[in-house]
């Protein structure tokens, strides 16, 4: 379908890339006011019609620490009716040609997807089209051992981020049960993921909810999804913690071996 010229305008574009997106509310928001048109009151028009969207209101966007002011937005989903359930939500809110949503396996596809991505650039243009910017919030954590391989972060995801991602970018991980962050940042700290990523931890970021708790780091960019404002609500502990891509270039043998392993 012309991936990715069909969904954005400018392919030039580092890339927001939201891994288990679900419906698609936290990058609309997210998007909405940071792209979004604003009414005479200063509201975004069209967007805050839900109640999750309503919900965000009191929660102050740091998005401008951690991300550049232009970027395209990808969501993933391995549910395609939901995709396209999500996508349909973009062009209601205005934000079509920087939001997309695609349904897809992300360990299967992410290659791939990322290939095509990076491979649209012009020729004249620096090679900043890459995923800039990862999360990965609140997935299923299929403890069950015959569901182990239906997690989102596997050892295969890392290594594909390890190849696309330049030094610096950031991977964010959430998850309001602690053996789930584990599980996720288990891939990050072992094989490629210490090879090509660092962990950053600042101490003085702890919110309410998580103050004394190990991954008590505040959410970086301020915006939450609807299961974090649910957890919130009920003054749950949500465990967090942060990956930065480091200078170490990446070796593309690796992925031969894991696939063949």
């Amino acid at each position: 379908d012309n991936w990715p010229y069909s969904d954005f305008t400018n392919v030039n574009l580092p890339l927001y890339l939201d891994i288990g997106c679900g419906k698609g509310g936290f990058l609309l928001e997210l998007v909405g006011r940071r792209h979004g048109e604003k009414d005479a009151n200063g509201s975004f028009e069209g967007i805050r019609n839900d109640a999750y969207m309503n919900g965000t209101k009191a929660f102050e966007d740091t998005t401008s620490t951690w991300l550049p002011s232009k970027m395209n937005y990808l969501g993933l989903e391995i549910r395609p009716g939901v995709s396209q359930y999500s996508q349909k939500r973009v062009e209601k809110r205005g934000l079509s040609g920087i939001l997309s949503f695609v349904g897809c396996n992300a360990n299967v596809d992410l290659d791939r997807l990322l290939s095509l991505y990076q491979e649209s650039a012009d020729e004249n243009e620096d090679a900043n089209n890459r995923p800039a910017f990862v999360s990965i919030q609140f997935p299923d954590p299929h403890f069950k051992k015959q569901h182990t391989k239906r997690r989102v972060v596997t050892a295969e995801l890392v290594t594909t981020l390890g190849k696309f991602m330049k030094e610096g970018d950031v991977v964010f991980l959430q998850s309001d049960i602690k053996d789930a962050l584990e599980a996720m940042r288990e891939k990050f700290v072992e094989e490629d993921g210490t090879l090509y990523f660092d962990e950053w931890a600042d101490p003085t970021t702890k919110n309410s909810a998580t103050v004394g708790e190990e991954y008590g780091m505040e959410n970086p960019l301020g915006i939450p999804t609807e299961r974090e404002v649910s957890v919130l609500k009920n003054d749950l502990p949500i465990y967090r913690t942060l990956f930065k891509r480091n200078g170490v270039g990446f070796v593309a043998k690796q992925i031969t071996e894991l696939e063949s392993s």
